[in-house]
């Protein structure tokens, strides 16, 4: 079929990547919604499945280790993820520069980020291990006494988040010195001249340039802290009692600890509503900068 101009339909060359995305987004977002309005048990026969509509959504709702879960979630996110952008931006400032060995610095700070995240878990359970781990026996070398860290709630919550801060800050870091990279030296240039300190330049001309880099970076460590979920089972499977079963991990027990596929499907899909909430404030506030900056260039 021959189109305007005498050239072939595109759509054919869509198909394959229309079915692709299909097969491997849309289906199974569908899917999990409609498992979400059954009372759907995992078990060997497959038990008896009855349409509940929005009961296991209504069950969320008065569920207070949901809640709890939630909570935990939010406060991981809100903690960790600052720290890392406060890390990464200021490792990108320190090493936007050539000098000797920059090179290799740059290159062994990203080495956490390609930890497979059971290997970080499993590594960090290690060193927190209260009577063979490396941190509890430098503490006693030094007089302190035995603690176990794993095994009290904050401590446990708190060896998570600074897990989930070491692993990832070097990706953060990788972003914005990219970022920093893409800036033109002549503005840079321009405003030194002009007087301005590194203070006034780094308010004035660096992180306004360098903000839609650092939005894109909070964009994805929200979403990929959304679904965190193997290097903490590994470390505490949720434990001790619920203080980090975060949200992944009471999707997971939902779903094979109380045989509720249902229940599971139904907290995958407000997390799905959650994350989409996330990228499009972020995406917005993009898009209003972008503007903004057309406006004044206009001017």
């Amino acid at each position: 079929m021959k189109g305007a101009g005498g050239q072939g339909s595109p759509v054919p060359f869509l198909v394959p990547a229309l079915l692709i995305v299909f097969a491997v987004l849309i289906f199974p977002i569908v899917f999990s919604f409609v498992v979400s309005m059954f009372d759907w048990p995992l078990s060997a026969g497959g038990g008896e499945r009855h349409f509940i509509g929005a009961g296991n959504y209504v069950d969320l709702v008065q569920d207070k280790e949901f809640w709890n879960s939630l909570k935990l979630q939010l406060g991981f996110i809100f903690i960790a993820i600052p720290l890392e952008l406060l890390l990464g931006l200021a490792a990108a400032l320190l090493l936007n520069r050539e000098f000797n060995g920059g090179r290799v610095i740059r290159a062994l700070i990203l080495l956490p980020v390609f930890f497979l995240p059971v290997v970080s878990g499993m590594t960090w359970r290690f060193m927190l291990q209260p009577r063979y781990g490396a941190l509890n026996n430098f503490l006693l070398a030094l007089g302190a006494p035995e603690i176990t860290w794993l095994g009290d709630p904050t401590f446990a919550y708190a060896a998570i988040i600074v897990q989930d801060i070491w692993r990832m800050w070097p990706f953060v870091f990788m972003l914005l010195y990219a970022g920093l990279a893409g800036i033109p030296t002549d503005i840079l240039e321009a405003a030194e001249i002009d007087g301005a300190n590194f203070r006034r330049r780094l308010f004035s001309v660096i992180l306004p340039l360098l903000y839609p880099t650092i939005l894109t970076a909070l964009l994805l460590r929200i979403i990929d802290a959304l679904r965190i979920f193997s290097e903490v089972y590994v470390m505490t499977e949720g434990g001790p009692g619920m203080s980090t079963t975060l949200f992944s991990l009471y999707t997971h027990r939902q779903a094979f600890g109380y045989m509720k596929v249902g229940m599971a499907s139904a907290m995958a899909i407000f997390l799905l509503v959650i994350s989409i909430v996330f990228a499009v404030t972020l995406v917005r506030k993009n898009m209003s900068l972008e503007k903004l900056e057309e406006r004044g260039g206009d001017r």
